[in-house]
């Protein structure tokens, strides 16, 4: 009888999801979009959002550009101290919905620096350099990369965020903050580029 042996997996190196092109319209613009609407409300964005929203208005139909119009209606409109009241609330007082991806996935194991090194190294190999202000794992920073790259790049990015979007958008779903349907339109690009 012979007996086959599976591979050992070694724990610190995360497995990710196989992906396909994605197949939502205007994906790489909800994805830039979703970059700029996920950032701090400072004076200056504050001041474009009528632009942004106009931009969501102008991408082709999709369930993720209905997500990103769910969040505009608040956000066009919202009391920019408020918002800020709510966005340091939402995204810097609580662990479960911080914007780092392999933060939400990881945590604080010995699994996210070896994620995080992925994902520098991802961007580096398209040649997309991201701020020293931010870790890699950033959700703004990695749709803006999705964004960009080519398709294949994007693909192992979104893979790569997956489980964390999916943990921030559990969070942001819990304390019903508009936010969450940020989170909604990235998931549901992510999904439709997930092989079944």
């Amino acid at each position: 009888m012979s007996m086959t042996l599976l591979p050992l997996v070694d724990p610190t190196i995360p497995v990710y999801p196989e992906m396909r092109e994605p197949t939502v319209p205007g994906y790489q613009e909800i994805l830039a979009l979703s970059s700029v609407m996920l950032g701090y409300p400072d004076d200056e964005l504050c001041g474009e959002r009528s632009e942004i929203v106009a931009a969501v208005d102008a991408v082709p139909s999709s369930h993720p550009k209905t997500c990103l119009g769910h969040f505009a209606r608040w956000w066009v409109d919202a009391d920019p101290g408020q918002m800020r009241i709510h966005y340091v609330t939402t995204f810097d007082t609580r662990r479960g919905s911080a914007l780092y991806v392999t933060y939400a996935s990881c945590r604080d194991t010995v699994l996210r620096g070896p994620a995080l090194h992925a994902m520098k190294q991802l961007y580096t190999s398209y040649g997309f350099t991201p701020t020293e202000e931010e870790l890699p794992d950033y959700l703004p920073t990695v749709c803006q990369f999705a964004a960009l790259a080519p398709t294949e790049g994007a693909l192992q990015a979104l893979a790569m965020s997956y489980e964390g979007v999916e943990e921030i958008r559990g969070a942001l779903a819990v304390q019903r903050s508009p936010y969450s349907h940020v989170l909604d339109a990235i998931a549901a690009i992510i999904e439709k580029g997930i092989q079944s």
